[in-house]
């Protein structure tokens, strides 16, 4: 029997860890490796999404045998629409009452064999403990398709069963099917690695019937048994010898250790591994508030996002405020261009804003000026109820006075490490404080509302140039374009008789032909300059390693040898054409190569190299690596590597190589990331497969 894939939407899962992937997903500080540390703690998750990452769907080029690299491969986008998906289903379900025993002791059990498993995997030098941690935490996985389909039947069934073998006979004799076979059959299905299944299949075969199986088929086979609930059984010691050489001592002290570790896991999760339902109706509760919780922000984020002006944009801010935390004043701050000052419009404070009295602010952007100030300095809520009152600066005062409340909350905005402004909310002591009733609603609006006024300025800013633009800057573009234009067009004729001079046979040939493709690409930019309208370039077909291997070539004949840098380059074997902007690519590689050589001393060595086939958030790219043995990048630097800022490079350098090549990544709807420390530096240019 294989499951198909609703199965895996109906798995249940605990609420306490569904609650605690939402919280972290919609984390400003999210990462995978936080995320995928939360899934490793339900087999439930870590099986739908390995299923969805291993779908027909996703191509499936590369099994993901790992949590992580299935989140990956997902991305946070598709990860929170599974874990949200599964947490309506399972709250509109309301969590069977009849299912808790089964679900808290099934819990219970993933998490010591998986733990048991890995501990086994690094003791007996099996070289990949983490494969071994995931087939553990899904040995048991068919149990819970069963308890699916079969419900109170399949209970019956469980809880009557004295142990493992009499509930693999009871399966069979009423189900004609076992979770074991069930389980493996999914786990094949995923393509995880090719005894993974069989891992899962034998996990209660009797000892002297897997003497010789695979290793990781003995590492399960033995963490199943020391998983068993109750005490450690005599023949499960025995086995640890047989298969392994453990003694005694040694396997009922880790079975202590992984206890012990289970139940803190549990009391970081407020989950009773008790009988009863302690922690179950609260964490039930807990899941459809923050379900309803996330259904606002996303109504919310429809309304922010809305081409709007600055003062609409400031309305709409109060009025969600007031629908979604019940708070009928609230003061809007954001930072100015020159990131000095701080200002509100506060005629727009009140949501009657017939009567509403005229009364600006701009304040430094200085500490200990105000509330308001020290919440974006601090990156820190603020509120007033901290200081005296007679302590509080006049301006804090005012606002207070304005809201007409007892206390200010000032909630700094900041968008991708960047200041944008603070929300001031007016606070009456009878009032809820939202920090500790709706922290993730909090955190959220936070973050969508200085998403909204970020992009309203940058758009503000484009209309700004657009309507500013000078004339006669544009005239002198235009002139010094003219006269650049002419010693290139010599450059050109003279290259065009030097190949006439030299034959097509000659070596120097294909060397004179990129030459001649790299002026004509200079005097493409040059007009780009005169005529801004003019576009960019049409998308072709592109030949990566042969576009790579000649501007490596060009570097290595002149930058690279005048600098003595050594030049490697590593081509995938595979690669098939691109349809893309060619002169785009050119340009990204240039600004690398040059900074890479710039960067480097005497000695140095650059490894330029392709990949094509990778995967990332279910889309295929092609990449081009450029990594130097330089002396690594600042932190200073790196926060704002892809800025226009004043070169490090000394005079000569305009310091905005590396943002024109983000500018024209983002257009062809690349990505680059950047890796550095002090053994050097890796950029990835990476090119979307169309």
């Amino acid at each position: 029997m294989v499951p198909d894939s609703r199965a895996l939407e109906r798995l249940p899962s605990l609420p306490q860890v569904l609650l605690r992937i939402l919280d972290a997903i919609h984390s400003e500080h999210a990462d995978f490796q936080h995320i995928a540390d939360i899934v490793r703690h339900d087999t439930a998750m870590a099986a739908r999404l390995l299923g969805v990452a291993n779908s027909s769907y996703y191509g499936r080029a590369k099994g993901c045998q790992t949590i992580e690299r299935a989140l990956m491969f997902l991305g946070t986008e598709t990860v929170k629409t599974i874990v949200i998906t599964a947490s309506m289903k399972q709250f509109f379900s309301r969590f069977n009452p009849q299912h808790r025993p089964f679900v808290k002791a099934f819990w219970r059990r993933s998490l010591i064999s998986a733990n048991f498993a890995h501990i086994l995997a690094n003791l007996t030098g099996y070289p990949a403990p983490e494969e071994a941690y995931l087939c553990g935490l899904l040995m048991d996985v068919g149990q819970l398709i069963l308890l699916n389909q079969y419900d109170q039947r399949y209970l019956d069934i469980w809880s009557s069963a004295a142990d493992d073998r009499a509930l693999l006979e009871a399966e069979i004799a009423q189900l004609q099917c076992s979770h074991t076979d069930i389980g493996a059959n999914m786990v094949d299905a995923w393509q995880l690695s090719g005894f993974s299944g069989d891992a899962v299949r034998y996990h209660h075969e009797p000892g002297a019937q897997i003497l010789d199986a695979h290793h990781l088929v003995k590492i399960i086979n033995l963490a199943s048994m020391f998983s068993a609930p109750g005490p450690v059984r005599d023949d499960a010691v025995d086995q640890a010898d047989q298969l392994f050489g453990l003694n005694q001592a040694l396997t009922r002290e880790l079975r202590a250790r992984i206890d012990a570790d289970v139940e803190r896991i549990a009391g970081g999760l407020n989950i009773d591994i008790s009988d009863g339902s302690a922690g179950l109706d609260e964490a039930t509760q807990q899941l459809g508030e923050r379900i309803g919780q996330l259904s606002q922000l996303s109504q919310m984020n429809s309304e922010l996002w809305r081409d709007q002006s600055r003062t609409t944009l400031e309305q709409t801010i109060r009025r969600i405020v007031f629908m979604t935390l019940g708070i009928e004043r609230c003061v809007l701050f954001t930072v100015d261009e020159n990131n000095e000052t701080i200002s509100a419009h506060a005629s727009d404070a009140q949501l009657d804003l017939t009567d509403a009295p005229i009364a600006d602010f701009i304040i430094p952007l200085l500490p200990q000026r105000s509330l308001v100030t020290d919440a974006l300095l601090q990156q820190r809520a603020q509120h007033s109820s901290s200081i005296a009152r007679n302590e509080l600066a006049v301006i804090d005062k005012q606002l207070l006075k304005l809201c007409e409340t007892d206390h200010l909350l000032c909630l700094p905005l900041t968008r991708s490490d960047m200041r944008v402004g603070v929300l001031v909310l007016g606070l009456n002591t009878a009032d809820a404080d939202p920090q500790a009733s709706k922290p993730i609603l909090l955190a959220g609006l936070c973050s969508e509302i200085a998403a909204a006024i970020q992009h309203q300025q940058r758009q503000l800013h484009d209309v700004e140039a657009a309507v500013t633009g000078n004339g006669s800057l544009q005239q002198k573009i235009s002139e010094a374009v003219h006269e650049a234009s002419n010693p290139l067009s010599i450059i050109r004729n003279y290259l065009e008789m030097l190949t006439l001079k030299l034959g097509e046979e000659h070596q120097a040939h294909a060397d004179l032909e990129l030459i001649k493709e790299e002026i004509d690409r200079v005097g493409a930019i040059l007009l780009r300059l005169r005529e801004p309208n003019t576009a960019e370039g049409k998308p072709g077909e592109v030949a990566l390693n042969r576009l790579v291997s000649g501007i490596a070539r060009i570097f290595e004949q002149s930058l690279c040898a005048t600098h003595q840098i050594g030049l490697q380059l590593n081509l995938a074997e595979s690669m098939p054409p691109l349809r893309t902007n060619v002169t785009h690519l050119q340009q990204m590689l240039t600004n690398l190569l040059k900074n890479a050589v710039e960067a480097l001393s005497p000695g140095g060595k650059i490894i330029l190299s392709t990949d094509s086939g990778v995967v990332v958030n279910g889309r295929s790219f092609a990449v081009i690596t450029v990594a130097d043995n330089g002396p690594g990048i600042s932190e200073a630097v790196l926060r704002q590597l892809f800025s226009p800022v004043a070169s490090t490079k000394g005079s000569g350098h305009s310091g905005i190589g590396l943002s024109i090549t983000k500018k024209l990544m983002d257009e062809i709807g690349g990505s680059i990331l950047c890796k550095s420390n002090k053994t050097g530096t890796q950029f990835q240019l990476f090119i979307p497969v169309k």
